[in-house]
């Protein structure tokens, strides 16, 4: 087993671990290089309440890489747009 596929496993054990965070992710396939995350809006925010849902792609050089994260739900964000993410 490669580096990058313990170190997948370590965190999505982890996430598993903290139920109190309402984070989850699951992975598509069986080489844990495509996940789909969900997570639940912060209280206090105007996402409160929303429930959002995230691909993520996990790169090769996986962790000096970072991972490609793309929201499936829509939302609207100064940072986030349907092009980039800032």
């Amino acid at each position: 087993m490669d580096t990058r596929t313990k170190r997948i496993q370590k965190e999505l054990t982890d996430i598993e671990r903290d139920s109190s965070s309402g984070v989850t992710a699951e992975p598509i396939n069986d080489k844990l290089t495509h996940l789909i995350g969900r997570f639940r809006g912060p209280e206090g925010t105007p996402y409160e309440g929303g429930a959002y849902v995230v691909d993520i792609v996990v790169p090769e050089d996986y962790p000096f890489v970072p991972l490609k994260v793309r929201f499936e739900t829509r939302v609207w964000h100064p940072n986030v747009s349907s092009q980039t993410v800032g």
